[in-house]
């Protein structure tokens, strides 16, 4: 029986940085599994270059409890291009969350979902982050363990073709993004705040967080 624990994280800030963005860094609203695997990884200790081979037989998905609000930082710095001349002042941007909270998700077997529990009850290892070192969550708590389902409604993130309708009011919030995957031709992937996708296909999900493999996309926990 497949089983997930749930936690609750509460950041300052929080960079997800956006797969395929160059000379700006986009943050997604919600950590893909990947990300949610690097925080589940701090919690018990698990090293960044042993996260794939600890956590194969596992599902991880996300949700936003509260979505917080997107700000923009900018930095300025000089860049040369060769010795000699004058360097030119370039200016980057940077989009963050302020003050968001997630709801992640980590699935498998009932009974070692039940260790992970414990060892997490029992103090972590070292404090999750949100997509960069430095941005370290303020609070978390144990949700509980909740039984793994299939369902074609959800309320974080897919492909776009697996998106059949999409379920908002004026609290939802919309977003579609590139993500680095193999689930399915498509470049993009719906990110749904306040709302639901329903989909065409029947996928694993807890608590309307869809829940996915590492393997289906680019190991890359920022």
């Amino acid at each position: 029986m497949q089983v997930a624990l749930l936690v609750e994280l509460s950041f300052s800030e929080v960079l997800f940085r956006v797969h395929h963005t160059q000379k700006f860094k986009l943050t997604y609203p919600v950590p893909l599994p990947t990300s949610v695997a690097g925080m589940f990884g701090a919690m018990l200790g698990v090293g960044r270059n042993h996260l794939l081979k600890e956590f194969e037989d596992f599902l991880f998905g996300a949700k936003v409890v509260n979505s917080g609000r997107i700000i923009t930082e900018n930095s300025t710095y000089l860049q040369y291009k060769s010795m000699g001349e004058k360097p030119q002042r370039v200016i980057v941007s940077t989009a963050l969350i302020n003050q968001p909270t997630y709801c992640i998700a980590l699935a498998g077997d009932e009974n070692q979902i039940r260790e992970i529990h414990s060892r997490i009850q029992n103090g972590i290892v070292f404090q999750p982050y949100g997509g960069q070192n430095d941005f370290f969550c303020e609070n978390w708590r144990v949700k509980g363990i909740f039984a793994v389902d299939k369902s074609k409604t959800i309320t974080n993130y897919c492909p776009e073709d697996w998106v059949e309708s999409i379920e908002v009011n004026s609290q939802s919030n919309l977003m579609v993004l590139p993500v680095r995957h193999n689930l399915s031709p498509a470049i993009y992937f719906y990110f749904v705040i306040n709302g639901r996708l329903h989909l065409r296909r029947e996928v694993h999900a807890v608590e309307g967080i869809a829940l996915y493999s590492l393997k289906d996309f680019e190991y890359q926990i920022v």
